[in-house]
């Protein structure tokens, strides 16, 4: 069977569907084997050892009915006789079953002879239990006799045809080995057949598969790594087959439209911009084909504009550089302008804070002055308060002198009433009289005294009343002050805060000066690099119409080729302020107007 011709599904079919059949008639077999060997020993469990069971159990039944009668016989226990009955039953239906089990085919001699002998002692034990109730002595003689004899004819048929029985169970078990094995060997040898026949079958599909695969996969991965040469040699008629076919046709169409495009590209990668692919391109390769051949067309367009705009570029730098120079020139005076005029605005701030510090020395020296009159003007109030209080003490001490006078005068008066009293009564008053003297002259030195202070009082009473009206003008000229002064620190407070304003303007002014100064020195170097630029512009704008001298665009667009008749200067690279020797812009990234160094 050629397996190559065949398709896969075919032969994956036709080794899976053989060892499908096989191993059913294997399955099948065994199944059969295996219900054989179960009738088999079915039947040996139902009839053969059904029966010996049945003459074990007969002869265990006769034994137990025996001895209960003998017991009967010998102690004239009557109640063992029940055994016996039921014993005897049981008999009965273990010989009525060993002639239902006995095997069919089988000799029935041995079991005959032992179911005779069987019911024989049956009959001799139901005689003897009779006997046993009514005389034991000739029951006993009987059992010794007739009983014990028969059981013993009983027990050698029992055993003999528990032997035949077990004779013939071993032949059948025998046989059934034999069979056995037999069917184990046939099934063994089958399954050999059937596996070499499987491994025969799948050695040639697998061949069948592999050999084309192996191919398939070799050239596969010679296509991830780029080799396209991988041979594929197997030929079939099956998927397999046209599977390598495509595959080596996709070869030799992948290896034309790579030699083309390498071609196409390396006459590119020197220049030459004048191809185009030419081999075909089958399916999804054509949009490829398509793509070069547009790009190498817009590639020379490109190339085309780029060199007329090169030529536009220099003359444009050369503009450029001319008004960068005088820009450059311009913000140098500019800032040579702000930094004086930055000096002159930092000397006036200088100025000025003085002035704002001066300014508010006076406010505080004026703050000062008018809160110590404000004070002032309270002390005199509190004198004020302490004329009108001693203004106030003078009045009443005036009343106390007023009473002291009225106190005065009285005593006088009393002193006199004395006097006349003392004069009335002789010589019993003269002491009277003396204490009477007494009394008006302290009466009259306290009235002297009461009007020299009275007198004093008077006069300072109006001391008071002149001090209270002059700081009474002191008090509304000292708060007249204290109003002028609060108008005054007023002033300088504004004061003050015009020039902390102006102050501040000031700082502001400078502050903008100061930016200002930064932007025009900012300007002033970015006014150098921008010269600096438009020369490294131009000569790389020279550069450029060099290269594109190299390039031969294609005759599909108008333009040809620049041919190498314009020869463009060196480049020249100029160190300043803001390039380093290297021709690198010194700001710290490449030189923005140069893609590559030369």
């Amino acid at each position: 069977m050629n397996f190559k011709n065949m398709s896969i599904k075919k032969s994956l079919i036709v080794g899976f569907g053989t060892t499908i059949v096989i191993s059913a008639v294997i399955i099948i077999a065994s199944l059969i084997m295996m219900n054989v060997q179960k009738n088999a020993y079915k039947n040996i469990l139902e009839h053969y050892v059904e029966i010996n069971t049945l003459v074990a159990d007969s002869r265990i039944s006769y034994n137990i009915a025996a001895r209960s009668l003998r017991d009967a016989a010998l102690s004239g226990n009557t109640d063992s006789l029940s055994t016996v009955t039921t014993k005897l039953s049981d008999l009965n239906t273990e010989i009525s079953s060993m002639q239902s089990a006995y095997p069919e085919g089988l000799d029935r001699t041995l079991l005959d002879s032992f179911i005779d002998t069987l019911n024989s002692w049956s009959k001799e034990a139901e005689e003897i239990a009779n006997v046993v109730r009514t005389d034991r002595s000739r029951a006993a003689e009987m059992i010794v006799s007739d009983c014990t004899p028969a059981l013993n004819t009983a027990a050698e048929a029992g055993t003999a045809l528990a032997k035949f029985v077990k004779a013939e169970q071993d032949k059948i078990i025998e046989k059934q080995n034999i069979t056995s094995n037999i069917g184990i060997v046939v099934i063994v040898a089958v399954m050999v057949i059937a596996t070499l026949v499987v491994l025969m079958m799948a050695t040639r599909i697998i061949k069948s598969i592999v050999e084309p695969s192996t191919q398939v996969h070799s050239a596969l991965v010679g296509f991830s790594q780029g080799n396209l040469a991988v041979p594929v040699d197997f030929v079939g008629k099956n998927e397999l087959g046209d599977m390598c076919d495509a595959l080596r046709t996709s070869q030799k169409v992948l290896h034309s439209v790579i030699a083309d495009i390498s071609d196409t590209t390396g006459q590119m990668a020197k220049g030459n911009f004048d191809v185009e692919l030419t081999a075909t391109f089958p399916g999804d390769l054509k949009p490829i084909q398509d793509s070069i051949n547009q790009f190498v067309i817009r590639m020379s367009e490109t190339i085309s504009n780029i060199s007329q705009s090169a030529d536009q570029v220099s003359a444009g730098s050369d503009q450029v550089s001319n008004s960068a120079q005088a820009l450059a020139q311009g913000a140098t005076e500019q800032a040579s302008s702000v930094e004086e005029l930055s000096a002159t605005i930092a000397d006036i701030s200088e100025n000025a804070k003085k002035t704002s510090a001066s300014a508010e020395q006076a406010g505080q020296s004026v703050h000062e002055a008018g809160n110590q009159i404000t004070t002032s003007v309270e002390y005199v109030k509190q004198l004020n308060v302490a004329m009108e209080n001693i203004s106030s003490s003078s009045q009443e001490i005036g009343k106390i002198i007023a009473t002291i006078e009225n106190i005065a005068f009285q005593t006088n008066i009393l002193a006199l009433n004395a006097a006349v009293e003392a004069a009335r009564a002789g010589s019993a008053g003269k002491g009277f009289a003396v204490v009477a003297d007494e009394v008006r002259n302290l009466a009259t030195k306290s009235d002297e005294a009461a009007k020299a202070t009275k007198d004093l009082i008077d006069t300072s009473m109006t001391a008071v009343r002149e001090g209270a009206d002059a700081v009474g003008k002191v008090t509304s000229s000292l708060e007249q002050t204290a109003e002028l002064a609060g108008g005054v620190t007023t002033m300088m407070e504004t004061v003050v805060e015009a020039v902390e304003s102006q102050t501040t303007a000031i700082a502001q002014v400078t502050e903008g000066i100061d930016q200002i100064s930064a932007v025009v020195q900012t300007n002033s170097a970015t006014s150098e690099e921008c010269a600096a630029a438009s020369e490294e512009l131009s000569s790389q704008a020279n550069i450029m119409h060099q290269l594109m001298a190299e390039f031969k665009v294609s005759s599909r667009v108008s333009g040809g080729s620049f041919g190498s008749s314009y020869s463009a200067p060196a480049p020249s690279y100029q160190s300043s302020s803001s390039w380093d020797d290297d021709g690198d812009y010194a700001g710290g990234s490449d030189n923005p107007f140069t893609s590559a160094k030369y």
